[in-house]
């Protein structure tokens, strides 16, 4: 098979090489990859940034990637035979398992995996892996009911975007927190009002919106503790990075993304159905996935950066 390599840290130094094709352990499938997604704990792993959350299993050269769509190949004892042949999603918690999808074929455990519909083309659907379950998880996590204000920071982007359609069609009430240039986004995605962000304090912006400030937040953005003055005294707060101190009798959580069997399947059927935006910036084939990776560090807007396989 052919596989992205990381052997030195730098988008430079990334290669596509010729390796065994894996073979899959008891409860695993194997998949023939069609598109996998760059996402931005790729360029982490890729540039070694996030060589500190490294398992210790793991070790060069690496292969990234954390989510795909192919064909399932083949399979081993305890998995569920029944996936044979089946267009898939997959995904993988590469910080946990070492173990990339960025390659030709591909071993995930079963439970890691659902069927996917015909219809949606592979490159889009792949989006919906890592990006989809975290926002599921965060939306988890916050456990609102029908008609809370929810604050959603990069509400228009990867992970923001997909939770900002979750959580409408939850019937929360959305606010996007954004920069003026994705307010269009924001709003396409079914944002009820919109908070600039950049110019003031966003707990200034969202408490013209709701003066005794939001019912929760959910922060994708990485925005921190100045996020919190958007959110009344006993609300929640979910970040999908280091959490800040609490304050003001809020409760601060870190979502965690993690395979959810049921959340991705959701997942899956709404962005085949047109419920979930999928949007893809560009594809490249998997031999040009350095000039992937310097497209996606250069990338502006939601589009992801996807890599694509010609199984044959």
């Amino acid at each position: 098979m052919q596989a992205v390599q990381v052997e030195r840290f730098g988008v430079e130094n990334l290669k596509v090489q010729e390796v065994a094709d894996p073979v899959p352990g008891p409860g695993e499938v194997l998949i023939a990859t069609e598109a996998a997604t760059i996402n931005p704990a790729d360029l982490a792993i890729v540039t070694g940034t996030a060589a500190p959350r490294f398992p210790p299993e793991a070790v060069p050269p690496y292969i990234p990637g954390w989510d795909l769509v192919g064909q399932v190949a083949g399979s081993a004892d305890g998995a569920d035979n029944t996936m044979k042949g089946a267009r898939v999603v997959g995904f993988t918690n590469w910080f946990r398992t070492g173990r990339g999808t960025q390659a030709s074929v591909v071993a995930l455990p079963s439970a890691n995996v659902v069927i996917a519909p015909d219809g949606l083309p592979s490159a889009k659907l792949t989006t919906v892996g890592v990006n989809g379950l975290a926002a599921w998880r965060g939306l988890a996590d916050l456990n609102l009911s029908t008609g809370d204000t929810l604050v959603i920071t990069g509400a228009a982007g990867g992970v923001g975007g997909f939770a900002t359609e979750l959580a409408v069609a939850r019937g929360l009430t959305v606010i996007a927190a954004v920069r003026e240039d994705a307010r269009r986004d924001a709003r396409a995605l079914g944002a009820h009002a919109v908070a600039r962000v950049g110019e003031e304090e966003l707990g200034t912006v969202v408490r013209r919106i709701v003066p005794d400030g939001a019912d929760a937040l959910l922060d994708t953005a990485s925005i921190g503790a100045a996020a919190l003055g958007a959110v009344r005294d006993g609300g929640r707060y979910v970040t999908v990075t280091v959490p800040p101190p609490p304050e003001r009798d809020i409760t601060v959580t870190r979502s965690s993304v993690r395979m959810d069997t049921e959340g991705m399947t959701t997942l899956v059927a709404m962005a085949s159905d047109g419920r979930l935006h999928t949007p893809v910036a560009a594809e490249f084939d998997l031999q040009n996935a350095r000039l992937a990776y310097e497209a996606f560090a250069n990338r502006k807007g939601r589009g992801r950066i996807v890599l694509t396989c010609q199984n044959t």
